[in-house]
């Protein structure tokens, strides 16, 4: 990755959040140690041949079969049964897996649980809370139509906002949803509405929607209402995460080729920036650190073919497969990377936890 490409890119993300990235003062010993909670990925990697020939007997040129010829290519083929969270430092070290299937962990504010969403129980994936320390899953919803995942908690750890596919098969029409943080009062705020992140006040969701036939980042009051199009992109953007200050939302979006690079925009919709990007990688999931000095995201090298569903109402970040790893970078442009090829890792979110692991 090209250092300098993230050192301007970072810079003029400071220029514009200002406060978003300065250094934060020491933390006190006795306050929770900052984690980030992260999938430790398991798909099936290996290669196939792209070229099969055909075998014939040379005294008779009878058909004699085939074999794989010298062409090949890798392949990946995710399986969200194996995917297990974890927790990590900030810088990547202290790994501690947590022994539990599932995808898109969130710490709450107080650092005693964490939500996800598995299927463990079910043909669909279901939200669960579970301790931090991955004991005592509890399971909060129990949708028939299709997934419900992207689990994000309220700031003020009363709510949790998450999405659930209305029709499956392929799967359709995500809206998003609101409930309490022990799964009650259920409540459906918007149709086609995926990724949803709350502003630091909470007063706000956004979202990433393909109402207007791609996928674009929203903002929407807390209740559903006043849903409005901050992103006017000819390609796809998802994966919104709002900056701890509310000065800005990081979003993923379609870019040269292809590939899924890292946008900044204004919550209104203004001074939309380029953050990074990559010809060789799709950068997807960016998460704030608790103090907005950093963003973590996943870097995705895709293998073989990928198995998208066409008529599935996903954005790509949600369906490409292959090898994923988590990175980081910081104000000054310094990348630094925080998994390797046997962890395998992906989507990212930072937290406090309350006690130690």
């Amino acid at each position: 990755m090209n250092t300098n490409v993230y050192r301007m890119a970072v810079v003029a993300l400071a220029s514009l959040l200002g406060a978003t990235l300065a250094t934060g003062q020491a933390r006190p010993a006795s306050v929770p140690a900052q984690k980030i909670v992260f999938v430790r990925a398991d798909p099936f990697l290996g290669v196939r041949a792209t070229e099969i020939i055909t075998d014939m007997d040379s005294n008779s040129g009878a058909f004699a079969g085939r074999h794989a010829g010298p062409q090949f290519e890798a392949t990946a083929r995710a399986n969200a049964k194996t995917d297990e969270i974890a927790l990590m430092n900030p810088d990547g070290s202290g790994v501690v897996e947590l022994h539990v299937n599932g995808s898109d962990p969130a710490l709450s504010p107080d650092g005693t649980r964490i939500a996800y969403c598995s299927i463990r129980e079910d043909v669909y994936s279901q939200i669960y809370v579970m301790k931090a320390d991955g004991t005592d899953p509890k399971r909060l919803t129990t949708f028939n139509t299709g997934d419900a995942c992207g689990p994000v908690w309220s700031h003020d750890g009363k709510k949790i906002a998450f999405h659930a596919f209305a029709l499956t098969s392929p799967r359709r029409n995500p809206q998003i949803w609101v409930m309490d943080a022990d799964g009650s009062n259920q409540k459906r705020i918007v149709d086609h509405g995926i990724d949803p992140t709350w502003s630091p006040n909470d007063r706000e969701i956004a979202f990433a929607s393909d109402r207007d036939r791609v996928f674009q980042i929203y903002v929407m009051n807390a209740d559903g209402s006043n849903a409005h199009r901050i992103t006017k992109n000819k390609g796809e953007d998802s994966n919104p995460a709002w900056a701890p200050d509310g000065g800005a939302i990081a979003f993923s979006s379609e870019t040269e080729g292809d590939r899924r690079g890292l946008f900044i925009v204004g919550p209104d919709g203004s001074e939309q920036r380029r953050l990074a990007f990559s010809k060789h990688q799709d950068f997807c999931f960016p998460a704030w650190s608790l103090d907005g000095k950093y963003v973590a995201f996943t870097a995705l090298d895709r293998l073989g073919s990928q198995g998208v569903v066409v008529g599935e109402e996903k954005p790509r970040c949600e369906m490409w497969s292959g090898q994923y790893q988590i990175f980081t970078f910081d104000r000054e442009g310094n990348v630094r990377r925080l998994t390797d090829a046997k962890l395998m890792a992906k989507h990212p979110s930072y937290g406090l936890v309350a006690a130690a692991h």
